[in-house]
């Protein structure tokens, strides 16, 4: 039944953390649209997904079908295959890929935007100790921190500087700390949980790393439908889809 289902629905690649391009069926839009016709209907349980379980994983371990993955992305806040939970290598590596480059700390934000000159996103920029460049990935005065990629590493104390089409410099500052872009800060938290974009007293900075290790941890747990109950619910729902 899980396969007949789908028969009709559109066909999209997605690309798996190896690389391999798959085709699977585009069933989010409707089906996000009708979900809310089998509340009354679904008896949700909780699972927490253990590394490495892919969906078809754990449709396979609770159903004994794993084409019935797609019941997970009906019943949770998914909007696509990228929104289930990542393992450690899975994370790594998207993680590796949001976060390029490295956040270069000005003293004060005034140092990467002014009312006078500011760095720009795209523009290239120069290191006064090696004379190479760099491109600015992201600008964000919140922080002092200006996001630059390149094929060599700045250090602290170094002068960074825009220039304009006649190599005169347009902008420039000195470097105050540096850290790879995934451990740049994304906001800062109290004991209570208040966020604000900047420090102060009893507020510790949390880092792009942190806040998305947090945010990968809340999609460990998920609803699933109660396996007792899975017939009943794909016969509601393939009345429900088969209705235009």
């Amino acid at each position: 039944m899980a396969n007949h289902l789908f028969k009709n629905f559109p066909t999209i690649s997605y690309t798996l953390n190896t690389g391999e391009v798959v085709r699977i069926k585009d069933f989010f839009r409707k089906a996000r649209v009708e979900s809310n016709a089998l509340d009354s209907l679904i008896e949700y349980q909780k699972y927490e997904i253990l590394d490495g379980e892919r969906p078809d994983i754990v449709a396979t371990k609770l159903y004994g079908d794993g084409h019935l993955h797609w019941t997970f992305f009906l019943v949770n806040d998914f909007d696509n295959y990228y929104d289930w939970f990542m393992d450690y290598e899975t994370f790594q590596n998207y993680m590796d890929e949001k976060y390029q480059g490295q956040c270069l700390i000005a003293t004060n934000s005034t140092d990467i935007v002014s009312a006078s000159s500011k760095f720009l996103i795209g523009e290239t920029v120069k290191s006064n100790v090696s004379n190479k460049e760099a491109s600015v990935l992201e600008v964000n005065p919140s922080h002092k921190c200006l996001t630059v990629l390149g094929d060599f590493n700045i250090e602290a104390g170094e002068t960074i500087s825009s220039h304009d089409k006649e190599g005169n410099v347009v902008k420039s500052f000195t470097v105050q700390s540096v850290s790879d872009a995934r451990d740049g800060i994304h906001h800062y938290v109290d004991s209570l949980g208040n966020r604000r974009t900047h420090g102060g007293t009893g507020y510790t900075a949390v880092t792009h790393y942190t806040e998305e290790e947090l945010e990968n941890e809340k999609k460990r747990q998920i609803k699933i439908i109660n396996p007792r109950i899975m017939s009943s619910v794909l016969r509601e729902f393939e009345r429900i889809m088969s209705n235009d």
